[in-house]
């Protein structure tokens, strides 16, 4: 069978099997509803206003605090495991950076010169950049994942879609809880968080988190144990009720993500001969990795009347990255990466919501977002162990401003609702670079004005640029019964233009176009067997026009774009079968292919997009002695995916072929606990890949090595929680 056949039964059968259980006697499904009780209502803001999970017109993953304690999602990254069509690594294998790819897009880029297109938010704070975004997710409320272009109401570089964690506020509840564990590789944290009201209206919030350990790699030439954990971070979070239509939430984070050491393993063999352990490499250079990110959210909720609802969202974060890795895995480092970049940004948002009358209601709003980051990189390169080292130094800084205003209205007629909503961008980009190099002349020694005259010369350079864009969406959303919601939408994105930040030559700096992306979605969530079944299903196809890739070809970083096809279906399923069992599986499904005259460097398929993902597993908490017997585990598989954009044959013909894929791997979750004296108390033995996987999530292709990213490897654990 070909993968476009492959492709439609799998959309047919996922849009089937919903329906044919909606159709089981409406007698069963009450007989086995009086047996159990029913799953919990799940509330999101993905349309910007507070829903059910069950009627909302987006494919949305919702994850609660018990869900991310059951499946062990410890960190931002780790949600790439519980929601269908997501992929993730860290970036350069450095702990603090996530590179995510939601049905195919995304980026692995992290200079300022080039925006990511799935869009991470705290607390409703867009994230700009990805040196400092793996959150620790040790006080959150809840984790939404909004899959495909968000274009109108979350507005650019969200093609992919928008990752959303919402902390905890502070209430009038007194608490103080404290949970550690210990494991293996010597690994222990600590975690303590309180709650408190400060007077009957003013309340507070804190958490602080500490984690320590030993790393996993082995580095043979400097004889030790590399990539040790050390992270510190802490939150504070104050709420006032000032009226009873005023509410303000203040939210301050700081953390810091040391890592000794991030190595990549060269697999290839051609250089020297293979480890063959992805966890065991022979660098000669001592590595390290330094994160620091710190910043404050500040929202103000009113409402006006029974009508009207206005929100203030003001956002400031600042991040440092600061790096030293060897991209080549040889004795005598080949390429040798140091990069330090500062990036500071302050956001404001206003939103309006409202009730026209019983069928017509909107949200409107404003958006202001302004960032500067500044960059100092050196690329230490030599060709061989004997020969001179190159070295380019780059100074280069980037400053954004954007406008946008938005909105969307929804207009009922009887069970059936349109929706009508669009945003325009207004943006400028700024950039000013100076380069210096061992190697003489103006091809490694230049500036932006160089740049300039190059441009006049031929070449494609504007240090300052404007973009602006329309990004619609038209949908109709079908209440078919209280249990069955459909939608049908058509949506527009786009992820903003920038530069070839890397490239070591002046005549390779070029500036690149917005990507622009058209998709539409069919969705069917059903609520079965009287709420004891939550199952939601949906089918796209997107097209993508000047889709953007990085990649090296002959050892230059430069960008190739080209025109894409996306299909794809997605469905989660959740049961609960008895009062202390739930069941739950999902499924992403991906076919992808880049279309036209694509540039020769470019694989046939994009990267970081498997065909398939499942995910299942079950949860237990099962009373026993006075307490819950708490028993979780799942499993996750993904077909092999390609972690480089480009064609290695052409950009590097020296590689063995399959150097660039991960080949198709399974990762087996599990834990055991008591839980007791009305949940004060709890014990919990847990592991994570808990037969030791081998695999790799990213790498780095040039010339003659193929350096790898590792995947985590077995993590076992205990743990422990009291509350006061």
């Amino acid at each position: 069978m070909t993968r476009r056949v492959v492709s439609r039964s799998i959309r047919a059968v996922l849009l089937s099997v919903p329906l044919a259980v909606l159709a089981w006697p409406a007698a069963a499904q009450e007989e086995a509803a009086t047996q159990t009780g029913a799953l919990e209502e799940i509330m999101v803001t993905a349309q910007r206003r507070e829903q059910g999970i069950q009627t909302v017109p987006v494919a949305v993953t919702a994850i609660d605090p018990a869900t991310i304690e059951r499946r062990q999602v410890t960190d931002s990254k780790q949600i790439v495991f519980n929601v269908p069509n997501l992929t993730g690594n860290s970036n350069v294998g450095q702990s603090s950076a996530n590179s995510f790819f939601m049905r195919g897009i995304g980026t692995t880029e992290n200079l300022a010169t080039a925006d990511t297109s799935v869009g991470l938010y705290l607390d409703d704070v867009y994230i700009a950049r990805q040196g400092a975004n793996n959150f620790n997710l040790a006080d959150v409320e809840r984790i939404e994942v909004l899959r495909g272009p968000q274009g109108t109401l979350y507005g650019r570089n969200t093609n992919g879609g928008a990752i959303k964690i919402v902390t905890k506020k502070p209430t009038a509840d007194s608490e103080l809880a404290v949970r550690g564990s210990y494991g293996n590789y010597d690994r222990w944290d600590l975690r303590l968080s309180g709650n408190t009201a400060l007077t009957d209206t003013l309340f507070a919030r804190v958490n602080f988190l500490t984690q320590q350990g030993d790393g996993y790699i082995r580095n043979t030439t400097l004889g030790k144990d590399v990539n040790d954990l050390d992270y510190v971070g802490g939150r504070i979070a104050l709420r006032q009720l000032a009226s009873d239509a005023v509410e303000i939430n203040l939210a301050l984070d700081y953390s810091e993500d040391k890592t000794n050491g991030n190595y990549s393993s060269d697999i290839a063999g051609v250089l020297r001969p293979s480890t063959g352990n992805v966890r065991r490499v022979v660098s000669g250079l001592d590595a390290y990795g330094d994160a620091v990110t710190w910043g404050g959210a500040l929202h103000v909720d009113w409402k006006m009347n029974d009508a009207l609802s206005f929100r203030s969202i003001t956002g400031y974060r600042d991040t440092d990255q600061d790096l030293n890795i060897d991209l080549s895995d040889q004795p005598v480092v080949l390429y040798e990466l140091l990069q330090l970049q500062d990036s500071s940004q302050l956001s404001q948002e206003f939103q309006l919501n409202g009730t026209l009358s019983d069928s017509l209601s909107f949200v409107a709003g404003a958006y202001y977002f302004d960032e500067s980051s500044d960059v100092i990189i050196s690329d230490r390169v030599r060709a061989t162990p004997v020969a001179a080292q190159n070295q380019w130094n780059k100074d280069l800084s980037v400053d954004v401003e954007s406008y946008a205003l938005f909105g969307q209205l929804e207009y009922a007629i009887g069970p059936v609702t349109l929706i009508g909503a669009g945003r325009y961008t207004w943006e400028t980009r700024k950039l000013d670079i100076t380069q210096t190099s061992t190697i003489p002349g103006p091809l490694y020694n230049y500036t932006t004005a160089d740049l300039l005259a190059l441009g006049a010369a031929g070449q494609p350079i504007d240090p300052d640029r404007d973009f602006s864009k329309f990004t619609p969406k038209l949908g109709v959303n079908w209440q078919m019964t209280d249990d069955l919601f459909s939608y049908l939408s058509y949506t527009k994105g786009f992820r903003s233009g920038g530069w070839t930040g890397r490239s070591l030559r002046s005549d390779q700096y070029i500036n690149f176009d917005p990507e622009n992306v058209e998709s539409w979605e069919a969705g069917l969530k059903a609520t079965l067997l009287d709420g004891r079944i939550r199952w939601n299903t949906s089918i796209f196809t997107m097209d993508y026009t000047d889709l953007f890739n990085t990649l090296t070809v002959a050892g230059v970083y430069t960008v190739a774009t080209a025109d894409a096809k996306i299909d794809g279906a997605e469905t989660e399923f959740t049961l609960r079968a008895t009062p202390w069992l739930d069941l739950f599986a999902n499924l992403g499904y991906l076919d992808t292919k880049y279309e036209g005259n694509r540039p020769v460097n470019l694989a046939s398929e994009l990267q970081r997009a498997p065909q398939l993902q499942v995910k299942a597993g079950f949860s237990i908490d099962h009373p026993l002695a006075g307490g819950s017997l708490l028993v979780n585990g799942d499993v996750f598989y993904t077909d092999k995916y390609l972690v480089t954009p480009a064609d290695l044959s052409v950009t590097a013909p020296l590689l063995p072929s399959g150097v660039d894929t991960t080949g198709d791997f399974t990762l087996v979750n599990a834990s055991v606990g008591y839980r007791w004296n009305e949940d004060r108390y709890e014990v919990i033995a847990s592991c994570t890949n808990c037969f030791d996987e081998n695999y790799f999530e990213g790498g780095t292709y040039i010339g003659s090595y193929a350096a790898v990213w590792t995947g985590a490897p077995r993590f076992y654990k205990v743990s422990f929680g009291v509350k006061f």
